[in-house]
């Protein structure tokens, strides 16, 4: 079913060899193995420099921030232990923990941090980048336990970003002074987290083992094996054998989970999730999509409740609008999706021949190893050539989509997904903000508009929440009007594992917070 090694493998191989190793008739533990499955070989294993959703996965069993978030999202101490700020929240003052070591065994400090935020975030991280630079963020070390930031305005999501997927930590005596893209470390990180890694076979899998030198209590599971299953059928079946002992939502076809959640062998969680919206991004630079009244054509003829019902199998909302529908108090059902596009063909129609279409084929570039993009994208497909738009797919394996969508800009239409990381400006910014050279998963479909990149930075540092929906509201009407990028629906999630397994999903991201993990004592 599963094409490389499984954990029962592993498992054999090492109670082969601790046997060996020990006085004949002196019966050895097998190691405790857990076996996660992802959809393919991440681009990087450094989450300082992709948002890519298993680069996370990986790295956050690798990598900490200063805090991470619990499932009602309040921040709970990490590699920081206190932190206090100033009314006005343009000061942050971070104490950090005692005795933490890099799993090299070098000394962990505040240079860390600074280095991390000045010469890594600021300039690569896909949303961080952005933040720092909107609020003029100043980073200094006044001694080795401590961490000052002084921003230029206040930001009012900055502590829900100081977690592992948005700020993590690296070591500074590994990066000063090399090319942070090409350095090595990238693909053979060195973390602080509960797991160090230990290898990665292209295609197959990535290895991390229990960290010894860990400064919370002694991770529970001695190994965590991320197989890479590209079908997302058999991801689905190895939960089922027990070959797989779990699988996050992102990695399982939606038709699959109504019957996962009977199998009596799984335990899930359902509904505790981060905002996400999966989205059509159109290329405002190709002749087809660059005037407004074509992409409102496409928006006119999507039949988004399809979508909700065939490829999420109702475990998602319709499209609601520009920022999707999880944040309830920034929204305006007066400029909503279901009124502003109701589905209707004539009227699509209508739009397309105002709008100049010229009746060539458009291209849809998307993640193939994504099961839920490869249903959308046949949905569109068929909704559109409806209208006489034909569309050629164009599934393509995650490093290949990325280069041609993010730095080629080579496509005329892409489907995408973004999670909100906790408020709308730490992750759906970055759909609408004017993009100034090729940065992966960031807006990639040439709209640019110096107003509302000045609207998104007011709305990232006001500090009251009702003047933050205002501007939101504002931008909406704006955003549903160009339509840069259509939100197909928000995200419901499900995620699964073996009822072996304990300590599960402490945290709102389910990929964060694994050294609690372990196998339930027979």
């Amino acid at each position: 079913m599963i094409t490389s090694l499984t954990r029962r493998a592993f498992t054999g191989a090492s109670v082969g060899l601790a046997f060996a190793a020990g006085r004949p008739g002196l019966a050895i533990a097998a190691p405790s193995i857990a076996v996660l499955a992802i959809d393919a070989d991440p681009p990087t294993l450094n989450p300082a420099l992709s948002t890519d959703y298993a680069t996370g996965d990986v790295g956050a069993k690798i990598f900490e921030g200063l805090i991470w978030l619990d499932r009602t999202y309040n921040p709970q101490p990490s590699l920081a232990t206190q932190w206090q700020y100033a009314p006005d929240g343009t000061g942050w003052h971070f104490t950090l923990r005692d005795g933490v070591t890099w799993h090299d065994g070098k000394p962990f400090s505040a240079d860390d941090v600074v280095f991390t935020f000045n010469e890594v975030l600021a300039r690569f991280h896909p949303r961080t980048s952005g933040v720092l630079r909107a609020i003029g963020a100043r980073v200094e070390a006044p001694d080795a336990r401590t961490v000052q930031f002084t921003l230029a305005k206040g930001y009012a999501p900055f502590l829900v970003q100081m977690s592992v997927f948005d700020a993590p930590i690296l070591p500074r005596h590994i990066y000063a002074n090399t090319d942070i893209l090409a350095n090595p470390a990238n693909q053979m990180p060195v973390g602080t987290g509960p797991f160090r890694f230990t290898n990665w076979t292209r295609g197959a899998a990535i290895h991390v083992q229990r960290n010894p030198a860990w400064w919370g209590d002694a991770a529970g599971l001695d190994e965590i094996v991320f197989q890479i299953v590209p079908q997302p059928a058999n991801r689905s079946a190895g939960l089922e054998t027990g070959e797989i002992d779990a699988v996050v939502d992102f990695y399982l076809p939606k038709p699959d989970e109504p019957r996962l959640m009977q199998e009596p062998n799984l335990q899930f969680r359902r509904g505790i999730n981060i905002p996400a919206v999966y989205f059509l991004a159109f290329n405002t630079k190709r002749p087809a999509f660059a005037r407004k009244a074509s992409r409102q054509a496409v928006a006119c003829a999507i039949d988004r409740d399809r979508l909700v019902r065939q490829v999420m199998r109702g475990l998602a909302r319709p499209g609601y609008g520009a920022f999707g529908d999880g944040f309830k108090w920034l929204l305006d059902d007066a400029d909503s999706y279901k009124r502003k596009y109701p589905l209707d063909p004539a009227q699509a129609r209508q739009l397309l021949a105002q709008a100049g279409y010229d009746g060539k084929s458009v291209s849809l570039v998307y993640d193939a190893a994504r099961p839920q993009l490869r249903a959308t994208a046949q949905i569109v497909q068929d909704n559109l050539r409806a209208i006489g738009m034909p569309v050629e797919l164009a599934p393509l394996e995650r490093a290949v989509e990325m280069d041609r969508v993010f730095a080629k800009h080579d496509f005329d239409l892409t489907l995408q997904s973004y999670f909100s990381a906790g408020d709308p400006a730490i992750g759906y910014h970055r759909m609408y903000l004017t993009q100034i050279g090729d940065k992966a998963l960031t807006n990639c479909t040439g709209f640019s508009d110096p107003d509302v990149d000045r609207q998104l930075a007011e709305a990232a540092i006001a500090p009251d929440r009702d003047h933050r929906a205002e501007i939101y509201r504002r931008l909406q009407v704006v955003l549903n009007e160009q339509l840069p990028s259509l939100v197909l629906f928000d995200e419901e999630t499900v995620d699964f594992a073996s009822r072996k397994l304990t300590g599960l999903w402490p945290a709102i991201d389910a990929r964060d917070q694994w050294g609690g993990v372990r196998f339930a004592a027979n």
